[in-house]
């Protein structure tokens, strides 16, 4: 056959009602046809005997598809010629040259240069004054985008680890920041204490008192502690706060106080009850004049 078209390729509307449609140009085999559906951008490829049948091959005028199923309404038929590019002639010399086989070949390949062409068509091509260096599949263009792209992966790194460094700085300053506002108020806590309830009153330590911070960091305590001078006057013994006074003169120190230390020598108490004073018990006994006991 001659082909006087350079037609291999038609699309239809289905209306939900029609399944059969019109193969417009000529095609050698049933496998030469390709049939999708496309739908809202998406492209759904149909499977020969299973969801399409060709009638028609090696027919000048074309032939016929006929769909299992038609199709639904707004849904975009596409027929297109594909044919594998083979070569099936085998001529033997000086056997006989049927023009029919001939021209089958020719057809075929003429066929093949179509289906390339519907291809190249759907395709974004440089103009034709690109220099070689410029098109991408050339060695050189495809080592210029290598190197952009070592520059481009050196930049990125850097700026993760800008990035990072800067992040580092920020978490530091947020916890000097949550310090100092701990610190606001008249209170303190430290900036990795999370346990909620547990500030303290900043009280600060004076004479005759100590303050240990416990648990530092976790619910913090405060503990102020007892911390007597020599020189104070007072004195913690035996789990008791005292007077630092000094056991002489007819009195004996004892564990519950001052107690009178009886007895007819010069550093002693007389035993004349109207002429002593006595402390029994931490109670003072004052003279019998003054109406002790």
């Amino acid at each position: 056959m001659t082909l006087s078209t350079q037609t291999s390729k038609t699309t239809y509307i289905g209306n939900g009602a029609t399944s059969v449609f019109p193969v417009l140009f000529p095609f050698l085999r049933p496998d030469d046809i390709k049939v999708l559906l496309r739908q809202d951008g998406a492209e759904l490829p149909l499977l020969p005997g299973t969801h399409y049948n060709v009638e028609g091959a090696g027919e000048p005028s074309g032939g016929s598809l006929t769909l299992v199923e038609p199709p639904a309404t707004g849904q975009v038929l596409l027929i297109y010629r594909d044919p594998a590019i083979v070569q099936e002639v085998d001529y033997v010399e000086n056997a006989a040259f049927p023009a029919e086989t001939h021209e089958a070949a020719l057809d075929l390949l003429t066929m093949i240069c179509q289906a390339l062409d519907e291809k190249i068509g759907r395709a974004v091509l440089y103009p034709v004054s690109t220099p070689q260096e410029d098109i991408r599949d050339t060695s050189a263009f495809l080592g210029s985008c290598e190197s952009a792209r070592a520059g481009t992966l050196a930049a990125e790194a850097q700026a993760i680890a800008s990035a990072s460094e800067a992040r580092a700085q920020a978490d530091l300053a947020e916890g000097f920041a949550a310090q100092a506002q701990a610190s606001v108020g008249g209170l303190r806590v430290s900036a990795g204490d999370t346990t909620p309830g547990n500030l303290s009153a900043k009280l600060l330590a004076g004479d005759g008192l100590a303050e240990t911070l416990l648990n530092p960091g976790a619910d913090e305590a405060l503990r102020l502690s007892v911390a007597l001078a020599p020189d104070s006057g007072l004195e913690l013994s035996d789990g008791l706060l005292r007077a630092r006074v000094a056991a002489v003169g007819g009195l004996a120190r004892t564990s519950s106080g001052l107690a009178a230390d009886l007895g007819p020598g010069p550093d002693q108490l007389s035993t004349n009850l109207s002429l002593r004073p006595a402390m029994v018990a931490g109670r003072v006994l004052n003279h019998t004049a003054l109406g002790g006991m």
